[in-house]
């Protein structure tokens, strides 16, 4: 398979589309491609209280809030993921990291957008602000707690958020937190 033409932003509000045109050397086809900023994510844990920091927010794709750990775009191409990290870790949940780990880097859904995710684990323990978002961005975040036992018997909907869990729970089998 090979693109062997793009139409760009074929659609641009809040998301950007643009039509590829792809040949598999005998056939010649479209597909859109919904291009997106990188992003990061973490999943947070709070050492001074002991629990697991995630954030509750209403997202399109459901009509409804989801509970998923902190994520944010990079702001510019070429970005430092863990200053974008920081900065969104700040507006939403309004904390410094005082630690940081890459879990992994993945596509969120490879077959129709170009966004991939650096997933962190991240401990904190001084709040500088008091998060819930930025106001510009139509954010309403809101932070939910969880203790170890709550978080891992939680039912999450969103990947992201189910691979920082499962990080955690194989550390925590295997000893490493």
């Amino acid at each position: 398979m090979e693109i062997i033409g793009v139409s760009k932003g074929v659609y641009n509000g809040f998301l950007k589309i643009d039509l590829l045109t792809v040949s598999d050397g005998k056939n010649t086809f479209k597909r859109e491609l919904m291009v997106r900023p990188d992003a990061v994510a973490a999943i947070v844990y709070n050492t001074v209280t002991q629990k697991y920091l995630f954030t509750k927010q209403w997202r399109p794709a459901r009509n409804s809030d989801v509970v998923e750990i902190m994520a944010g775009t990079l702001d510019h191409e070429g970005e430092d993921p863990v200053t974008a990290l920081g900065r969104e870790l700040n507006e939403e949940l309004g904390y410094k990291i005082d630690k940081c780990e890459m879990i992994n880097d993945c596509f969120v859904s490879p077959g129709g957008t170009s966004e991939k995710v650096k997933i962190y684990y991240v401990e904190v323990s001084e709040k500088i602000s008091t998060g819930g978002g930025l106001e510009t961005e139509h954010e309403n975040i809101e932070t939910i707690e969880l203790t170890q036992q709550e978080m891992l018997s939680y039912n999450f909907e969103d990947a992201k958020t189910v691979i920082g869990v499962l990080w955690v729970r194989y550390m925590l089998l295997i000893g490493k937190i």
